[in-house]
């Protein structure tokens, strides 16, 4: 039987109103229900669970309509929202790099790089040498002329004994 869309948004409305945020979630759910992929109400959902500080779920709510955006092709859209993810949760590393992918499949290189660059760093600190170098590795795809990043790039083969690029880096 479908929901009465606009009841069910009224209910839950209400419910906000008097701050019965879980209740007003549950409502909205409702609606997924009939619809799995209706954005605005993923989004108003995720919002909620914001205003309850309950990010974790706030993020995998997010993180449905940033890849729904993705698939359909809406790059700035998914942009957007992953952006709100690392807001709230800095330290998710896959969002660094869905947002470096997304920014490199708009053309944005610097801000591809950057993002790249977070991950690189991270993964030095703790000790990946290998993921670092995966990092490099498109960092120098999407900046083929820099210098600084062949030679770092070269560094890390030479860390994973990977002899013959490190020398082709270098060269």
């Amino acid at each position: 039987m479908a929901v009465q869309r606009d009841k069910v948004i009224a209910s839950a409305e209400k419910l906000v109103a008097k701050g019965k945020i879980e209740a007003a979630i549950k409502e909205y759910e409702r609606l997924l229900d009939d619809n799995p992929n209706d954005v605005n109400t993923l989004n108003r959902i995720g919002d909620l669970w914001v205003r309850i500080n309950r990010n974790e779920e706030a993020c995998r709510v997010f993180g449905r309509i940033a890849d729904h955006y993705g698939k359909d092709g809406f790059f700035l859209k998914a942009i957007a929202i992953y952006k709100k993810i690392n807001k709230l949760d800095p330290s998710r590393l896959d969002v660094y790099a869905k947002l470096a992918d997304l920014y490199a499949k708009q053309g944005l290189a610097m801000e591809a790089k950057g993002q790249y660059q977070v991950l690189a760093d991270y993964y030095l600190k703790h000790g990946d040498p290998a993921n670092a170098l995966g990092a490099y590795r498109k960092i120098a795809e999407l900046d083929p002329n820099s210098i600084n990043v062949h030679v770092k790039l070269a560094d890390l083969y030479s860390q994973n004994n990977q002899v013959a690029e490190a020398l082709k880096e270098y060269d």
